[in-house]
Order: structure tokens, then C-alpha cells, then sequence
């Protein structure tokens, strides 16, 4: 929820302005946005109802809903690890992510609280 603009805003962004390449073997920068806005949404989507359930470990579960994100993506949890370091050694590109990722999320928050009108 909290990142769809974001990754948007992102993307271009990166693609546009960076200049760096992003290798072989690391999850271009829309794809990753993506997974992250999907892994924050599956975080608070275990925190707010999973972890009220006292039958289920909140890490376990949180666990497997990483795992729908890597099939979602076909990607693997190493290659998402690998990216992840990445894109944090690379201040700049990560910076940009990240701020599309917060667009994205303020986006999403304003068109969910919108009133009917």
C-alpha cells in the first residue's frame, strides 16, 4: 500500500537519471520496487491480522508470504537477498527506490481515505 507511486517515480527515475548499469544477475529496479511494495504490504498485512492469531507464528507466516512475493516475481530469495545489498551499497539508486516507494505508499493512502463524493 505504502509504495505504489513510489516504485513508479522510481523506475523512471533510475532508468532516466542514474547512468550507472544495474548487472547482470541483480532484479532491475521497477521489478524490485515492485517486490518491495509487495513485501510491505504482506508485513502489515501479518502484523494488523496474522500475528492476532495466537495458532500462528508471525514469522513463519511472514515467511511464507515472502515466498508468493518470489513466485509472483519468479524470483529466487537469494536473488532478491543479492539485489537488496545492491541497491543498499549503491546509496543514490537505493535513495530514489526508496522516495518512489513512499510516493507510491502516499498515493495509495490518499486514494483509500478518499471520500465518496
Amino acid at each position: 500500500m505504502k509504495y505504489i507511486g513510489f516504485i513508479i517515480a522510481v523506475v523512471l527515475a533510475v532508468s532516466c537519471s542514474s547512468g550507472k548499469r544495474i548487472p547482470d544477475g541483480i532484479i532491475k529496479p521497477d521489478a524490485m520496487g515492485n517486490i518491495l511494495f509487495d513485501a510491505g504490504m504482506a508485513e502489515e498485512f501479518v502484523m494488523s491480522y496474522v500475528a492476532k492469531d495466537s495458532a500462528k507464528n508471525k514469522d513463519v507466516e511472514l515467511q511464507k508470504e515472502y515466498q508468493k512475493i518470489y513466485l509472483l516475481y519468479n524470483v529466487t530469495e537469494e536473488q532478491f537477498k543479492k539485489s537488496y545489498t545492491f541497491y543498499k551499497a549503491h546509496t543514490d539508486i537505493f535513495k530514489v527506490l526508496m522516495d518512489s516507494l513512499n510516493a507510491r505508499a502516499q498515493r495509495r493512502r490518499t486514494e483509500m481515505y478518499r471520500m465518496p463524493g
